[in-house]
């Protein structure tokens, strides 16, 4: 999926003038999470497949182009594998973004992933690239 990942933030709480608490998520991963949904979904009619309800591996790979600022021997150590991505946003929040938006799309229930390969790296652009295989 092309573009920057949005990460999961927390949700935020505040009370009603009823006194009850309420729980947002920000615009902004609502509208991510609907974009990977759309993107998904669009993917599975061209291929003609269905949601599954088996076990699953998930392997999510976050890529991100390095900014515009760094030296030819930034650029030059990421080419050569010796510069990681270590920057925000964390790991676990951009999973669960991607994950949430699969389920009930892709898979019916997030339990059935037994499996969880996630990383960040360098790239020339900003994309996402999931791959789900059956165990």
């Amino acid at each position: 999926m092309d573009g920057k990942a949005v990460p999961q933030p927390r949700p935020r709480v505040y009370q009603t003038t009823a006194g009850k608490s309420r729980a947002v998520n920000s615009r902004q991963s609502i509208n991510y999470k609907r974009l990977v949904k759309l993107t998904a979904k669009s993917y599975m009619n061209r291929n003609r497949l269905s949601i599954v309800d088996y076990p699953i591996a998930v392997h999510l790979t976050f890529v991100f182009a390095p900014p515009k600022s760094y030296t030819k021997k930034k650029l030059k150590a990421i080419q050569d594998g010796a510069l990681m991505y270590q920057k925000k946003p964390d790991l676990d929040n951009l999973a669960k973004g991607i994950l949430d938006a699969l389920n009930q799309t892709v898979y019916k229930d997030d339990s059935q992933i037994v499996e969880l390969n996630v990383k960040k790296q360098y790239g020339d652009t900003d994309h996402v690239t999931v791959k789900i295989s059956k165990l």
